[in-house]
């Protein structure tokens, strides 16, 4: 890079910290092959091109606002650092929310094969072993319903133990096991009932 270019990327970059628009533009559409360049080496689900340049949007801002000249780093690699961060956060994130909803994940054919507590919790009225797939969806949400008695309770439930293994687990009475099952319950169906 020319001198010459140097203090121009420079003083676009001033700009853009104090709102110019046209010069943050200016700037992303010349680092924008980096956002490209880092999609093809990650995924995110759902993510489509216009997902991953709204990111990197965000994620050339915070550099731009960031950036000190007097550091001796460019700002593209600045921005390619600060992005590849940002997306390896979005990955861990998603990644914890695939272990959290893996708790509750069980194949359609085990849930038919097996009569247990756990499958009556999850029927409804209307519904069958055949709606537990449509339901699966509703259960990573149900979880924020649960107080943690209720959650522990369910986490046991779920794992195919009875109310008086949960009680002994827990060091607790039946009842309370038995108020929290139902409980979980109730909290399950308005869950499904408003989220239709």
């Amino acid at each position: 890079m020319t001198n010459n270019t140097y203090e121009t990327e420079l003083s676009l970059i001033d700009k853009a910290k104090y709102g110019d628009s046209t010069s943050f533009e200016l700037l992303f559409h010349q680092y924008s092959p980096i956002v490209l360049h880092i999609k093809e080496k990650y995924f995110l689900r759902g993510y489509e091109l216009d997902d991953w340049l709204q990111e990197g949007r965000v994620s050339f801002f915070n550099t731009i606002a960031n950036y000190d000249s007097e550091r001796h780093i460019t700002l593209g690699k600045f921005f390619q650092t600060n992005f590849q961060n940002r997306v390896c956060s979005l990955i861990r994130r998603e990644m914890a929310f695939k272990r959290r909803s893996d708790l509750f994940s069980n194949s359609l054919e085990a849930m038919q094969e097996e009569n247990s507590d756990c499958e009556r919790l999850f029927m409804t009225k209307h519904g069958g072993p055949h709606e537990m797939a449509v339901l699966k969806e509703d259960c990573e949400r149900y979880c924020s319903d649960l107080s943690g008695f209720e959650a522990q309770v369910f986490r046991h439930f779920f794992a195919g133990k009875d109310s008086a293994e949960i009680a002994t687990i827990l060091n607790c009475d039946r009842s309370k096991v038995l108020n929290a099952i139902s409980r979980c319950r109730s909290k399950f169906e308005q869950r499904v009932s408003h989220d239709r």
